[in-house]
This record gives structure tokens, C-alpha cells and sequence, in this order.
């Protein structure tokens, strides 16, 4: 057994506006970084069909111009890879999560090997800092999030307090934190910004902040069940939520140790 990090091969919902200081797009700098992949033959994902499945792949080699990673074993897979609108790869560089999407993959023979071929990335996200690693939370007494209903509800009369919902979170780092709700329960909206949200941390304490929507996408699962998952960054959490989330997150990494 080895003490190296495992990297958690899932994509990363960052918000927009804090993507900027870790994305590379240095084309030299790309290249090196996917060669070095490659070189350690490290497993990785490719994610299609919006992000709802992935099949595990190796890094074959990156040029100039072009990137090719080993196809899966399983055709259907593939097919659906060729044919998706978009793909994203998420792998490791230094024990450092890096992730890239492309819009254009086609089928390919590298050194003999069946592949997928697709242009270099013109940007690279390199997750350089421990504190963006979303950590998964618990699924026995999952964390949740408390939210006032506001978005998709008339305004609340004068003196009436918003109705309340609580979310289950299903993942969480400084920056925000991924919101799981049913496919029919459609309220949380990319762009909408939700005030007065509250997350309860076991044996920590009570986050407050401004939760903003940046995306949402559907997940099915084996049996069928449709799930939403929406992506959140918290807006300009204060000293104290970022100590108490801090806090929250080296316990459940101590836990994965």
C-alpha cells in the first residue's frame, strides 16, 4: 500500500468566475502537462452525454496539435463517446486534479491501439489548491442545506417570512457546494441567487451565506431515477464561514485517510 492521494475522478463545477487563476492556457504548458499524464499511464475519466456517464481511460500521448487517449472496452460506450456534443477529461498531474472538455473526438489507431483523437485543449484546469477539492459528504445523515424558496415564488407579503426547503448537499468545498434535488422538483435555477442559506456542521456549527446557481445538470441512475444535480458557489463568504468550512472539510478528509 502506498501513501499517494487518490485523486477523485469527477468533474469539477467551478463557478465562472473563479475559474481564472487556475486555468492554463499555455499550449506549451498544456502539452507538457498531458505528456506527463500519459508518461505515468495513470488511470482517468471521460465524461459524455452531459456529464451523465464516463468510461475509464489512459493518456496515450499529446502533440502540437492533438491528444489521443485510449478507447473503451466496450463499443456501445464508444459509440456514444464519438457521438456526444461534448466530452470532458478529468485525470491527475502531481496528485493535482486537472480537467479539459472538447467538442470535437473521433476514432483513431494509435500504435495500433483503437483511441480517441481530439484537438489540444485550449485551456487546462489545474485545481492547484486543497480547499477547491470538493469533498463527498456522508450518505448516512447527509448534509443539507436550508434555503428560503424565493426564485420561482411570488414575493413574500411584508413581515411574512419565504418558505423554507431543505436540500441534501452532495458534495462541499470552500467555493460551493453540489445540491441534489428530484428531476420534477425544478426550482433551483442556473443564475439564481438564494440569501439567508444555512448548512448545520456537525460538531462545528451553522454556515450562513448567499448561495448563487451556476449550472444544473440530470443524472440517471442504474434503476432509471433521474436526479438533478445543481452546482453552487457561495458569494463572498465571510472569515468565519471559510474557518468553519475549513474545519468541516480537513474532518472528512482525516475520515477518507
Amino acid at each position: 500500500m502506498n501513501g499517494r492521494k487518490e485523486i477523485p475522478l469527477k468533474i469539477e463545477l467551478l463557478p465562472g468566475g473563479e475559474n481564472g487563476h487556475l486555468l492554463i492556457r499555455s499550449k506549451k504548458e498544456i502539452r507538457f502537462i498531458l505528456q506527463e499524464i500519459a508518461r505515468k499511464g495513470a488511470r482517468s475519466a471521460l465524461y459524455y452525454d452531459a456529464g451523465n456517464d464516463f468510461i475509464l481511460t489512459t493518456l496515450l500521448d499529446a502533440s502540437e496539435l492533438e491528444v489521443w487517449m485510449e478507447a473503451g472496452p466496450n463499443a456501445e460506450a464508444n459509440r456514444r463517446v464519438l457521438h456526444s456534443d461534448k466530452a470532458i477529461f478529468v485525470g491527475s498531474h502531481q496528485e493535482v486534479k486537472v480537467q479539459f472538455e472538447t467538442r470535437h473526438i473521433e476514432a483513431a489507431l494509435f500504435r495500433e491501439r483503437s483511441a480517441f483523437r481530439l484537438p489540444l485543449p485550449d485551456a487546462l484546469l489545474r485545481l492547484q489548491r486543497r480547499d477547491y477539492y470538493r469533498m463527498i459528504t456522508p450518505e448516512k445523515n447527509p448534509l443539507k442545506c436550508s434555503m428560503p424558496i424565493i426564485a420561482p415564488c411570488p414575493p413574500a407579503r411584508r413581515g411574512s417570512t419565504a418558505p423554507r426547503r431543505d436540500t441534501v448537499i452532495m458534495d462541499i468545498s470552500i467555493g460551493g457546494a453540489a445540491l441534489v434535488c428530484a428531476e420534477r422538483e425544478a426550482w433551483l435555477l442556473p443564475g439564481e441567487i438564494y440569501p439567508d442559506c444555512r448548512i448545520f456542521l456537525p460538531d462545528i456549527g451553522t454556515v450562513a451565506a448567499t448561495i448563487r446557481v451556476m449550472n444544473v445538470m440530470e443524472f440517471t441512475a442504474r434503476d432509471g431515477t433521474v436526479s438533478r444535480h445543481a452546482g453552487c458557489e457561495f458569494l463572498h463568504p465571510d472569515g468565519k464561514t471559510v474557518i468553519l468550512l475549513q474545519r468541516y472539510i480537513t474532518g472528512l478528509q482525516a475520515g477518507a485517510g
